[in-house]
């Protein structure tokens, strides 16, 4: 028995009871294999297969005995990892470490009803939070670029609010964790995006604010000022409603939210053009920083 995970690159419906499949496997050759016609399989996603090798029309294939999608195998969330940046554009960053982030900053939570608002949400939609991308091109616009958004914007409240003591530290973070979370839900899965119907009649942000009215009234914490305050901070944090706020920022918090998310979207493109970018030349012009071109010095860094 041959055992191994692979990417769909053709399904092709056959005349026998078996229709074949063209994969990749981990190693970057390819096989052929045959499954019952009856099964369906989606090209370009990943499944663990158990197959057994056999010879059709003098050629050696295997027949497909078990197979299952990689989001239902159980796997660590690194493993995971492993798998999917073989065969998908990937976070640069590790995931581990992300999530050590994300983590250590839900746990500094201290407010009762923005905690438990926060954890309900989160925990619900922690697996896809990992490994959805935050968009579906522009910024972190691959597997993981949501939660290595959160977790970049997160490393950016400490100074702040060190600069800025006015700055509510719960509110501040609960909004960075929440208001890309239901990107998850915005988008169709994680390696090739599209947008639900559900994301293209509501959005991310609307559904973020309903979300935090429903978990507190579960929690009983709907008449909470708190409440309130996460809801506006989801809403508003795009700033303009072109960009789907219905309200610009009326908090210092939700402002701070917007700056933030604006720096790391904004600054996650810039790093990978000036990557591409030679010392001493100019990035190709970058769309979302109004098409302006970024001189790459030739001072390195120490």
């Amino acid at each position: 028995m041959n055992n191994f995970y692979a990417k769909i690159d053709a399904y092709n419906q056959t005349t026998y009871e078996t229709n074949t499949l063209s994969v990749l496997l981990e190693d970057q050759s390819r096989r052929t294999l045959r499954i019952d016609e009856d099964i369906t399989i989606h090209e370009g996603e990943v499944y663990y297969f158990e197959c057994e090798p056999i010879e059709f029309k003098n050629r050696e294939q295997f027949l497909v005995k078990h197979h299952q999608h990689l989001n239902d195998c159980a796997l660590s969330l690194k493993e995971k990892e492993r798998i999917m940046s073989i065969f998908y554009d990937y976070a640069p960053k590790d995931i581990e470490a992300i999530q050590k982030t994300v983590e250590s900053y839900l746990t500094t939570l201290k407010d009762t009803p923005i905690k438990a608002i926060t954890d309900a949400l989160f925990r619900r939609y922690e697996k896809d939070f990992y490994l959805y991308p935050a968009a579906t091109r522009f910024h972190h616009a691959y597997i993981g670029g949501v939660a290595h958004h959160t977790a970049t914007m997160l490393k950016l409240v400490d100074g702040l609010v060190l600069t800025y003591p006015f700055l509510n530290q719960d509110l501040l973070i609960a909004g960075i964790i929440l208001h890309d979370l239901f990107k998850t839900v915005e988008l169709s899965n994680p390696h090739a995006p599209e947008y639900t119907t559900e994301g293209r009649l509501l959005g991310h942000i609307s559904m973020g604010t309903v979300a935090v009215a429903e978990a507190a009234r579960e929690l009983g914490l709907y008449e909470s000022e708190e409440r309130l305050l996460l809801q506006h901070m989801i809403l508003s944090h795009h700033y303009y409603g072109n960009f789907g706020s219905p309200k610009k920022p009326n908090l210092p918090e939700a402002l701070a939210l917007h700056f933030i998310d604006n720096i790391d979207s904004k600054f996650a493109v810039l790093g990978e053009a000036l990557a591409e970018t030679k010392a001493g030349e100019f990035t190709a012009p970058l769309a979302v920083i109004d098409r302006e071109r970024f001189y790459k010095s030739k001072i390195k860094n120490k």
